[in-house]
């Protein structure tokens, strides 16, 4: 059974009728087993308050692909997993369409909350959702078993929880061992700042781990 399937029978355990539900998952199983390091995006809830459908962040992006039209965040994400699979190219390089597209096929991503909230997350809410289904999105870890987890702004909630030892690395940013991974906190990709900035300190983290 490949990874979404494993993760569609996790899923099917948690899903209510009443509430919706955002499925996480792999972009392209092939590109994302074959990759080195393996990276889940770990944030915290998508960004649609109205909407009780549920829907999948697989199929999401996929279909940002194949249109080659995509989000800030998608964007930003895909050009950091490509720089991480090559060395990190100049920033140039790694935000043209193509190798954004490289980089989101090679990249997981879930949320600790799977139902939709506002642009601005509600910190307490995400870290109650994630301590009442820490069972759940462990199991996802479990599953799609990355080398790293980038914390797009959970970290903290997710070092509480686990109770992982905090390390500073030499970039001045923080990270931890837990689950067979490491935890490295980190922006969200829609972080309001200049994705060149983003990107530079992305590199300097992953470099200063040793991933490049």
């Amino acid at each position: 059974m490949n990874i979404n399937n494993q993760l569609d029978s996790l899923y099917s355990r948690y899903q209510n009728p009443d509430v919706q539900f955002v499925k996480g998952g792999v972009i392209d199983e092939n590109t994302y087993t074959t990759s080195s390091p393996k990276i889940l995006l770990l944030l915290k809830e998508v960004n649609d308050p109205d909407s009780k459908e549920n829907w999948s962040l697989v199929d999401h992006i996929n279909d940002q692909i194949d249109k080659v039209k995509f989000t800030s965040t998608w964007k930003n994400a895909g050009m950091w997993s490509f720089a991480v699979q090559n060395s990190f190219e100049h920033y140039e390089t790694a935000r043209a369409l193509i190798n954004i597209e490289c980089g989101l096929r090679a990249l997981a991503t879930t949320n600790l909350k799977k139902s939709g909230g506002k642009s601005v997350s509600n910190y307490d809410e995400i870290k109650q959702h994630a301590i009442n289904y820490k069972d759940l999105w462990t199991s996802e870890i479990d599953i799609i078993k990355p080398d790293v987890v980038i914390c797009g702004g959970t970290y903290s909630i997710v070092q509480e929880i686990l109770q992982f030892e905090n390390l500073i690395c030499k970039a001045g940013t923080s990270f931890g061992h837990a689950l067979g991974t490491t935890f490295i906190d980190f922006y969200h990709p829609a972080y309001m700042v200049s994705p060149k900035m983003l990107y530079a300190y992305f590199k300097e983290i992953m470099q200063s781990l040793g991933y490049v």
